[in-house]
């Protein structure tokens, strides 16, 4: 019985561990995302991020890098985006390359990478992120991405037609004030609280198995440049046992590279272990369809793979 205890307190720190570690980072995202829906109008969205092309996806991958954002944070805006009716590939375009462009990120990675490293991390995140929704969008467009409920999961929100802003009152003479607009978009960040909370929550209970009961310090001993195994092809599976938002992902990643992990190592954790959030994927699950989820996991994962065995045959 006290074993049990032992086991039950040790899952429940984790777990208030990662709220404390997560919930501004939430907080912050569902806001955000409320602002979008009040005051982006739809047509907007639709014009710059609606249709799958190059161009789309580019402009995605800046408003990611302009809205330099936790991973967490990202994930309730690429929700709601969608729900506007933007495009999955956009979406998850924009929820890749949120999370490392970020000051902090960058500072964190330029201590314990340099310059020249957190240039090679940067650029090949936000690469990722670009071929990732130019292969969902090939999908998306040829309805392999389509499922039976996906005409019931998307809309254009409140905006009704003739509306040009978000949720906006289409009688022209009587425009709404800015406080009221303002509360209009705490109301929406609540609504979409209540459509992602089961996810999230999901997600938080399985990242809080791995953090109590999955040892940080293992990761770093198949990591080093002497392991007998390929170490980028270990940091893929152990990337995905530890569960840390980006922020976290960039500390955790610059210490294994003081440890004497290499550049390719520090590289596929950062983008394996963001991409395989349980968080992350529980809401592209239910917010954008399994076959999304399937798709972008299998996605990005490889191209992190494949982007880093070329810089592990680059910067040996």
């Amino acid at each position: 019985m006290s074993r049990a205890f032992d086991l039950a307190g040790t899952y429940l720190g984790a777990l208030w561990s990662l709220l404390a570690d997560l919930w501004l980072y939430f907080l912050i995202g569902f806001l955000i995302a409320g602002a979008i829906a009040e005051f982006v109008p739809t047509k907007t969205l639709l014009r710059h991020f609606g249709r799958n092309s190059a161009a789309t996806y580019l402009r995605a991958m800046l408003a990611g890098m302009l809205a330099s954002l936790c991973s967490c944070g990202a994930i309730p805006i690429a929700a709601t985006l969608r729900a506007r009716g933007v495009s999955r590939a956009a979406a998850l375009t924009f929820m890749l390359a949120a999370p490392w462009a970020g000051f902090m990120q960058l500072l964190v990675f330029y201590r314990f990478l340099g310059f020249g490293g957190t240039a090679v991390v940067f650029v090949g995140a936000l690469m990722i992120a670009f071929l990732t929704g130019t292969v969902l969008g090939w999908l998306e467009d040829r309805g392999w991405l389509n499922e039976a409920a996906d005409s019931a999961r998307v809309s254009n929100g409140p905006v009704t037609a003739g509306c040009e802003g978000g949720s906006c009152d289409c009688d022209a003479s009587v425009a709404p004030s800015f406080a009221r607009r303002l509360l209009r978009a705490g109301t929406e960040a609540w609504e979409a609280f209540l459509a992602l909370w089961k996810y999230l929550a999901f997600g938080l209970l399985l990242a809080g198995t791995l953090k109590a009961f999955v040892p940080v310090e293992w990761v770093g001993r198949f990591l080093g440049p002497q392991a007998t195994f390929n170490p980028v092809l270990t940091a893929v599976p152990l990337a995905a046992a530890v569960e840390l938002c980006s922020e976290g992902f960039s500390i955790f990643a610059g210490q294994l590279h003081q440890m004497g992990a290499t550049l390719a190592v520090v590289f596929v954790v950062v983008l394996v272990g963001v991409t395989t959030d349980f968080t992350e994927l529980s809401v592209i699950w239910g917010k954008f369809g399994k076959r999304s989820a399937a798709a972008h996991l299998l996605t990005a994962t490889t191209l992190t793979l494949v982007f880093g065995l070329i810089i592990q045959q680059v910067f040996r």
